[in-house]
């Protein structure tokens, strides 16, 4: 069998971020300076910028509700619109109310109020919360947009409770998933950020390790073409295809862990999580198994 690798080409990618830092620093006020933005707030802290918000051409949406979330996302990403850049302020709101969901529902579906108060969220629970987070961030990194999340910030601890430094309050990993991670501090009355990550060649790095935050230094550093571009939609997979690769499933009998590879490829749990491109191919592959049943 022949090697499927290539030689990698060179891409410009959106911008990918994770901002944290303490309460009163600046996160939202840093984060809604990106002009034509969409802006998902969960402590209602774009409360008192609708002046700033307005005059860039942003829109806000203020929401604990995870499936709101969720399903927001899924419009960006699917359907014309004129926003550039998706700002989740913070992301440490959104995992709480994903917990808070999934708390709600196992709570109720106890059959006693003891029984709801006792009750242990195991391995059922996690699993659903895990599930929930995986498609947002799925999704963040699927948007042919800039992404600035903010976080909270917590203490980081080692062996024998020692402080070894902070880090962004959100789920565990979830810094993994940007390709910038800035650290947001207040020097001498300036909004600073200190670059903690960034995925780069050596010598290759666009950011310094230090510098005042501010959407001209965005433009100037990341460049403007790349942070200004229009949105491109990503189709994903139509009804009437996961109809029928469930339907060619039901006919062609192939191991299941062929299934879950196609998932684990593709970063999905779902069929309809898949790209249109994406479980085309599946559909294909099933299909040509199946010719020369159907042409006996």
């Amino acid at each position: 069998m022949a090697l499927k690798g290539i030689k990698p080409e060179a891409k410009e990618k959106r911008l990918k971020l994770l901002v944290y830092g303490p309460s009163g620093v600046g996160k939202t006020t840093a984060a809604i300076q990106f002009k034509d933005a969409y802006i998902i707030d969960g402590e209602r802290g774009t409360d008192f910028y609708s002046d700033t918000i307005n005059k860039s051409n942003s829109a806000v949406l203020q929401t604990n509700s995870v499936d709101d979330i969720m399903e927001e996302l899924k419009t960006l990403l699917t359907t014309k619109h004129n926003y550039r850049t998706l700002c989740v302020d913070p992301i440490t709101q959104v995992y709480n109310a994903c917990q808070e969901k999934w708390t709600r529902v196992f709570e109720r579906n106890a059959k006693t109020r003891e029984a709801a108060e006792i009750q242990d969220f195991g391995p059922r629970y996690w699993g659903r919360v895990k599930a929930d987070m995986k498609a947002i961030d799925r999704m963040l990194v699927q948007l042919d947009m800039n992404v600035i999340v903010t976080s909270h910030q917590k203490d980081i601890y080692g062996p024998g409770m020692q402080k070894l430094g902070v880090g962004p309050d959100a789920v565990k990993g979830f810094e993994y998933l940007f390709d910038l991670v800035f650290e947001l501090k207040n020097i001498n009355g300036k909004r600073v950020a200190q670059t903690i990550k960034e995925r780069a060649e050596v010598g290759k790095n666009k950011f310094p390790e230090t510098f005042e935050w501010s959407y001209e230094n965005f433009l100037k550093f990341y460049g403007k073409d790349i942070i200004t571009r229009e949105a491109v939609v990503v189709d994903m997979a139509t009804p009437e295809q996961v109809i029928e690769v469930e339907r060619l499933l039901s006919v062609v009998r192939i191991d299941d862990t062929t299934v879950m590879a196609w998932f684990t490829k593709a970063d999905v749990e779902k069929w309809d999580q898949m790209t249109k491109e994406q479980i085309q191919k599946c559909i294909d592959f099933l299909k040509k198994k199946i010719v020369p049943v159907e042409a006996k």
